[in-house]
């Protein structure tokens, strides 16, 4: 990336790579396997969309994890190891990544920070990679925020379409979700690692939730509303400075819960040895959401919706392709 640019830009370039999914095989669920279907896929994407995935100006990448669900359910440590040594081969230091998401002790309960005995000793470091707990208040800027500018239950225009009706405002600080500052003006890119679960009010829990709806502060309101969550989802992710530095998603498919989600439920999960990526996030989830549904149907419960709220908001927005039937998926080698 040259000095002084941004990643994507402003002028809609992700718009050429809609649909465009990479899948990579995995071998194994082990560090040697992830490394080369990490590598596959970075190479196919840097090949196909002319970015390069090396320093720019500012020197620094993220890397959005998830762990909100416990252990069971966490971005698998061997994917994550994978990327940062994908990162390394491509000219950062550990030292000019960083690893984020929203509390701090579902990262510890994940193994991404060490025990508190241990803290003081090692830091908060992840294979020398520092971690940033979004929760301790230190990463959200007043300059960054989505604000809601109706009541709780109906949080946008697009929202007051989808639900109708007239409420009492909230106060004006419930409106208010703050971003996080490091992923949009502190970093070169960032990439996207979420784990797949269903869930009851959106339907899916993947990869546009994990960069919108777990990347702010004052969540909760939106997890409760099957009314605005998928709205402040598709809103919060077309948000242009996060667009533009949001490189792509990797989803691997080592574990994921088809129903009960998002809590962590070992009787449904399942795991195929597959490693998926794009530069859509949106077809990303919808290709997801269709496999959630195939083993809902085996054992016996209704499928998700054919199109899920929060994806065809996303659609309306200019963000990606909604429907797992418009996904081109593209095999990648892994060596």
């Amino acid at each position: 990336m040259a000095c002084g640019q941004v990643f994507w830009g402003y002028d809609n370039q992700k718009a050429a790579y809609r649909g465009l999914v990479w899948e990579a095989p995995l071998a194994q669920f082990d560090r040697g396997s992830y490394a080369d279907g990490v590598e596959a896929i970075l190479q196919a994407f840097e090949e196909r969309t002319g970015k390069s995935l090396t320093p720019g100006k500012r020197g620094r990448v993220g890397l959005k994890i998830y762990t909100n669900s416990g252990p069971g359910l966490r971005t698998p440590h061997a994917l994550t190891l994978a990327v940062i040594e994908a990162l390394e081969r491509r000219g950062y230091r550990r030292s000019d990544m960083f690893l984020l998401d929203q509390r701090e002790r579902a990262m510890r309960d994940a193994g991404y920070l060490p025990l508190l005995s241990r803290r003081s000793v090692v830091g908060s470091f992840f294979e020398g990679v520092p971690v940033y707990a979004l929760d301790s208040g230190q990463y959200y800027s007043d300059r960054w925020y989505y604000e809601s500018p109706l009541p709780r239950d109906i949080i946008s225009p697009l929202g007051d379409l989808f639900r109708g009706g007239d409420l009492l405002e909230d106060e004006p600080g419930d409106r208010k979700s703050y971003l996080p500052a490091p992923l949009l003006s502190e970093v070169d890119f960032w990439i996207d690692l979420p784990v797949v679960t269903d869930h009851p009010e959106l339907g899916l829990n993947g990869a546009m939730v994990n960069a919108t709806l777990w990347n702010i502060s004052n969540n909760s309101r939106f997890f409760v509303s099957s009314s605005n969550a998928p709205v402040a989802v598709a809103e919060i992710a077309a948000i242009p400075e996060l667009q533009d530095t949001w490189a792509l998603s990797l989803v691997s498919m080592e574990y994921y819960q088809f129903i009960g989600g998002p809590t962590f439920d070992h009787l449904y999960v399942r795991s195929q040895p597959r490693l998926l990526g794009a530069a859509d996030p949106v077809v990303l989830d919808a290709v997801m959401a269709d496999e959630i549904s195939d083993d809902r149907e085996k054992a016996g419960f209704d499928r998700l919706s054919r199109l899920l709220p929060q994806l065809d908001f996303a659609y309306e927005l200019n963000l990606g392709e909604p429907l797992a039937s418009q996904a081109k998926i593209i095999e990648v080698e892994a060596h």
